[in-house]
C-alpha cells in the first residue's frame, strides 16, 4: 500500500496548495461518515488494502494482523493510517467524523469478512 499511496504536499502555490494521495493508479475512493459512538465491523479484506485520512472529527482505529496483535490509536483531523490486505481493522467514532478511504487492489463490496459486528450483521456472501 505504501508504494501506491504517498502523501505529497505542496503549499507553495499562490492560491494555497494541495495534498495528493494517489497518482495514476486504479483505486476506489469513498468518504465514510461515522456517527459518534458508532463503529464499523471488526473485519478484514482478502483482496484490497485501505488508506484512511481523517477529514473531520475524531476516531479510534483498531488494526492488527490477528486478534492477538490488535493495536488501537486515536486519529485527529489531518492524520492518516494504512490497513494492509488481510489485516483486521475497525473505525469507531469518538465524534461525528468524515474519513477519506482509498482502497487499492481488487475492490468488491462482498470482500468483507466480519469478525465482530455490534449490529448483528453477517459477512456478505
Amino acid at each position: 500500500m505504501t508504494q501506491e499511496i504517498r502523501l505529497e504536499k505542496d503549499f507553495r502555490r499562490p492560491w494555497g496548495g494541495f495534498i495528493k494521495f494517489i497518482d495514476n493508479k486504479p483505486c476506489t475512493v469513498k468518504i465514510l461518515q461515522i456517527k459518534k459512538g458508532e463503529s464499523l465491523s471488526l473485519q478484514f479484506h482478502k483482496l484490497r488494502r485501505e488508506f484512511w485520512y481523517l477529514i473531520s472529527g475524531k476516531i479510534k482505529v483498531t488494526i492488527g494482523k490477528d486478534l492477538k496483535s490488535l493495536k488501537k490509536k486515536i486519529l485527529k483531523e489531518g492524520e492518516y493510517t494504512f490497513v494492509p490486505r488481510k489485516f483486521l481493522h475497525q473505525i469507531e467514532g469518538i465524534k461525528n467524523s468524515k474519513v477519506l478511504e482509498i482502497s487499492t487492489g481488487k475492490v468488491k463490496e462482498n470482500d468483507e469478512i466480519r469478525i465482530e459486528d455490534k449490529y448483528g450483521r453477517k459477512s456478505p456472501k
